[in-house]
């Protein structure tokens, strides 16, 4: 793809510019510059200084029900594996051979009862032990023990399923989010929604982009009317929440207490208002959800360039809802949601891929942001924050 003259922009200024988009406060802040979109120092350095030390959300607990039900993704170009131990537990690996590096699994999803390379047919257990090298005993002194897959940590909150490739991760995830689970989303139960499809989307625009774009709901009127809009949110219904460094969410109720948006007769974990009150909220830097009391809709998004993005996202039901479903009607319901959400995402999409369009030239408007898009200036924060040089 042709890049701007923005393109060349070192981390340095990008910086600048970020600071100064960020102001002294809310009330003074702009977007976040155009820099920051295009520069292909910065998007290196945002890989460097975000994706290889966050957390990342991988996908949802439930897509793993069995020992040995495995799910792989990339996070910072890094392939690894997330498998379901038989303890009930998951652990993740560098999906590499500990022989000569070839990757193990080139699948998305699958089961095994273990590991083997296609290479030389090195294989592991659940766990990562070295359990079989053909031949390696020509090798004096060869001990299997010293020879293991790379694990990862990993953490799974509320249902979601997270890996970071840090051996030493700054952030204790469960107890950043706990302020943030306890006041708000802790309510809802999401570790008993039930995933019912899972997709992957390649996007020609800067992923901050789509971030930007999920965390404020002031486009849904205009961008989504053949879905979201017809929830009948009022923008001054939305409810920003409090700053932090690790996440932002916004929130409003819906005029209707029936039908999409709002909760199943039997759901006896909300009550009143909540019952019909839609939370969308970014878990910083690229998990992003909007949580309804009927189902929720998950992206984890990724950078495959500075213009491009990659991102596993997914639908979950809660029980009641998968309950009343008749047996023989259920793959047309759920045809019939993933078309509702395909339509969603390509509205999306269209403004996404403008932004990037838009902002890749070199003079470009004052912008301003709405007193609604406050989530945007939070996460802009944190990027500031999390890419200062050291």
């Amino acid at each position: 793809m042709k890049r701007n003259p923005q393109s060349a922009t070192p981390v340095k200024e990008v910086l600048k510019d970020l600071d100064i988009a960020n102001g002294h406060c809310f009330e003074d802040a702009a977007p976040i510059p155009a820099s920051a979109k295009h520069s292909l120092d910065f998007c290196q350095h945002e890989i460097d200084a975000i994706f290889s030390k966050e957390w990342i959300c991988i996908g949802r607990a439930d897509e793993l029900p069995d020992p040995g039900d495995y799910l792989t993704q990339d996070i910072a170009g890094v392939s690894v594996i997330i498998v379901k131990q038989r303890s009930g537990e998951i652990a993740g690996f560098i999906n590499a051979c500990a022989h000569r590096q070839a990757c193990l699994l080139d699948n998305s999803s699958g089961h095994a009862k273990k590991i083997t390379c296609r290479y030389h047919a090195w294989s592991y257990d659940l766990q990562g032990k070295l359990i079989s090298a053909p031949y390696m005993e020509m090798k004096e002194n060869f001990d299997p023990s010293k020879h293991a897959l790379q694990s990862i940590p990993t953490e799974i909150w509320e249902g979601f399923i997270y890996a970071t490739l840090s051996q030493n991760p700054q952030t204790n995830l469960k107890k950043s989010l706990l302020p943030f689970k306890q006041k708000v989303v802790g309510r809802y139960g999401m570790n008993c929604y039930q995933t019912v499809f899972r997709r992957t989307m390649k996007w020609h625009s800067n992923w901050k982009n789509l971030i930007e774009n999920f965390t404020e709901s002031y486009h849904v009127p205009m961008v989504h009317g053949d879905t979201f809009a017809k929830h009948e949110k009022p923008l001054q219904a939305y409810v920003c929440g409090e700053d932090s460094d690790y996440y932002g969410y916004h929130y409003a109720p819906q005029k209707s207490d029936s039908g999409l948006g709002a909760a199943h007769a039997n759901n006896s974990r909300l009550e009143g208002e909540w019952r019909r009150t839609m939370v969308d909220f970014c878990i910083f830097p690229c998990h992003l959800v909007t949580l309804m009391p009927d189902y929720l809709w998950w992206i984890s998004v990724q950078p495959r360039d500075v213009d491009q993005l990659t991102a596993q996202w997914g639908v979950a039901l809660p029980p009641e809802v998968l309950t009343d479903i008749p047996e023989n009607d259920y793959q047309r319901w759920i045809r019939d949601f993933e078309t509702y959400m395909d339509v969603a995402n390509e509205e999306d999409k269209e403004i996404v891929e403008a932004l990037q369009i838009g902002t890749a030239s070199p003079t470009l408007p004052q912008g301003s942001l709405h007193p609604l898009e406050r989530n945007l200036w939070q996460f802009n924060q944190y990027l500031a924050k999390k890419c200062i040089l050291r």
